[in-house]
């Protein structure tokens, strides 16, 4: 997957979970991108969900691959920064826009708790003051969301619900166009990496 799982932050306006009504956007290849209103804001959420024939513990180490982090770094792949305890990573990720739009770039924290026996859930949060900012670059401070994976008879049910403001001047229609082509394809390569290394 070119560990883009983080990189798909930057495809996600996120301000809050709202309690609108979600309304489906995309069903293919059994996948469903669902999108609603965020509460008080111009900018959406989403929510994707998909089965996927195998454990959970595979789509876990899936979601927790990155290349080591370094001060340098290349654009556009999500890197692995530090394990905080056993439960909690932080990840590293920048995004190269076009001109004249500024680059992002997110830290963001993952915390992985074991609801019972066959449920876990990665929560996500912004840590922005982990790393020093970069120049000309805009640091992603409002990020929340989620991970759940789900195991039924040896198949895994994954949703991702996520929120995130990207900060500057991006208009609403601009960032809520990416909501259902990012979610897709992510799931779509999901779907393949996990399948193919299992």
């Amino acid at each position: 997957m070119q560990k883009n799982i983080i990189i798909l932050l930057f495809c996600l306006p996120i301000l809050g979970f709202s309690q609108n009504e979600w309304h489906l956007k995309k069903e293919d290849n059994d996948i469903k991108i669902y999108t609603r209103d965020a509460s008080n804001s111009d900018l959406k959420e989403f929510k994707a969900v998909t089965t996927i024939n195998t454990a959970s513990k595979h789509i876990l180490e899936e979601l927790l691959t990155a290349p080591e982090y370094y001060e340098n770094c290349k654009p556009n792949t999500s890197y692995y920064v530090k394990e905080l305890d056993k439960n909690q990573h932080v990840f590293y990720a920048h995004k190269d826009l076009p001109w004249p739009i500024k680059d992002r770039d997110i830290v963001t924290l993952l915390t992985v708790k074991t609801i019972d026996s066959t449920t876990v859930k990665l929560t996500l949060e912004s840590l922005p003051d982990e790393l020093p900012k970069k120049d000309k670059t805009i640091r992603v401070k409002k990020l929340m969301g989620h991970w759940l994976l789900e195991e039924i008879d040896g198949k895994t049910r994954v949703t991702q619900q996520l929120f995130l403001n990207p900060e500057g001047n991006l208009p609403p229609f601009v960032v809520n166009s990416l909501l259902i082509k990012g979610p897709y394809k992510t799931f779509k390569d999901l779907h393949k990496t996990v399948t193919q290394s299992k």
